[in-house]
């Protein structure tokens, strides 16, 4: 039996017994008679009528509206929405209950205004609240249901039913202003050997040579060749190409929230300095983003930021091993983890020997945290040549310009 059915049922088993109660209100009046049996009748009388007009009264008359103070927010900020209700009927409501049911990441939220409240509308047709949620968490939330409940004076007869209106709200990740140092710098410190790979800036010619196999036609020096009688190319500027993919650890964990400010925090500090980073997030869904810069670009990140869950079903190691077998030319990474162990050093030593260099950020509660286990796995990702930095939240602006671990 649905709930609907079970509704159902009690309601006309309470308005049977309201029809009990009248009758023998009535029949106590004739039988007794006098002043005090029918007065009690009659004064009961018009709770009971009312009574009955809230049972046969239609739900469906009402309309349901939610609206919210924006869409899009970061971790942390308030939330306020407004349900305006109206009535297609007039009818005098005396109780009426109203809730919007908060998705399930929200009802944790403290509220300054409650999402549930009584009121007494009485003769409006036309009436609002508002409540406010403080605290939001990162997460696309999506609201549906609005229940309303209507009552009789006694709490006899409840009519409720539920309205779904759709709206729904994006909790982008909270970041940290971080300093930044060059990632080629860092690695350039005697730490590792530097991941930065050169390539040919064609803007800034800085002389000539003699043409070797391989030279692009377009860098031919016509004058130069004429003049020497041989075919001489111009010789361009070296410049360094600061890319950074970025990978990030979905594996279950009680500080993959730190994880991801971080993350956040990271990328939009590189971004905003120019580097081209990209990011691998493998979960239950594969999510590959190839490095590059631009405002549209972090808000592609961002976005799928706020989205990502701790769900994968693989070891952060084996989900490095997968992807590295489609990355055929060395570049730098970044690892961003909440703990270490063997199989992930053994993975990254592995990349440190295929020209690959990067550093890896172990994020914890605090540097104490580390285990035994991970102290070992640390000095043998250390001893690859990969730079390993253990960070805590209080830390994170200081994350690219501190020294050691």
């Amino acid at each position: 039996m649905n709930g609907a059915m079970k509704k159902r049922i009690r309601l006309t088993g309470r308005v049977l017994l309201l029809i009990i109660l009248i009758v023998v209100l009535f029949s106590y009046a004739m039988f007794q008679g006098g002043f005090v049996s029918w007065f009690l009748f009659y004064s009961f009388l018009p709770f009971g009528l009312y009574s009955f007009c809230v049972a046969l009264y239609p739900m469906r008359y009402f309309e349901v509206q939610r609206r919210l103070n924006q869409e899009q927010y970061h971790v942390g900020e308030k939330l306020a929405a407004t349900l305006n209700v109206k009535t297609r009927m007039f009818f005098p409501i005396i109780y009426l209950i109203i809730e919007d049911q908060l998705p399930k990441p929200l009802q944790n939220c403290q509220q300054t205004k409650p999402s549930k409240i009584f009121l007494s509308p009485l003769f409006k047709t036309d009436f609002s609240y508002e409540y406010i949620l403080e605290h939001l968490p990162r997460g696309e939330h999506r609201f549906s249901t609005v229940r309303i409940k209507i009552t009789d004076f006694f709490g006899l007869i409840e009519k409720e039913t539920t309205f779904q209106v759709e709206n729904s709200i994006l909790v982008y990740p909270r970041y940290v202003e971080m300093g930044y140092r060059k990632v080629g710098q860092r690695f350039e410190q005697g730490v590792a050997a530097s991941p930065i790979r050169l390539h040919r800036d064609t803007t800034i010619t800085v002389g000539i040579r003699e043409y070797k196999p391989g030279d692009r036609f377009s860098w031919i020096n016509w004058k130069a060749s004429a003049r020497k009688n041989e075919l001489m190319t111009k010789e361009f500027e070296e410049s360094q190409s600061e890319d950074i993919v970025i990978f990030l650890d979905r594996t279950p964990s009680p500080l993959f929230e730190e994880m991801v400010t971080f993350t956040a925090s990271l990328v939009r500090t590189m971004i905003k300095r120019g580097v081209q980073t990209g990011l691998v997030s493998v979960g239950r869904d594969r999510v590959i983003f190839p490095a590059k810069n631009g405002e549209a670009h972090l808000q592609e990140l961002f976005y799928h930021l706020a989205k990502v869950q701790c769900d994968s079903e693989w070891s952060f190691a084996r989900s490095i091993n997968k992807e590295m077998e489609h990355w055929n030319t060395p570049f730098s990474f970044c690892c961003i983890t909440s703990s270490v162990d063997k199989e992930l050093a053994a993975s990254l030593g592995n990349l440190a020997m295929k020209n690959f260099s990067g550093i890896v950020f172990i994020v914890k509660d605090k540097a104490a945290d580390i285990s035994k286990e991970e102290i070992i796995a640390v000095e043998q990702i250390e001893r690859k040549g990969v730079t390993v930095k253990m960070i805590e939240e209080r830390s994170f602006a200081n994350a690219l310009i501190e020294g050691g671990k």
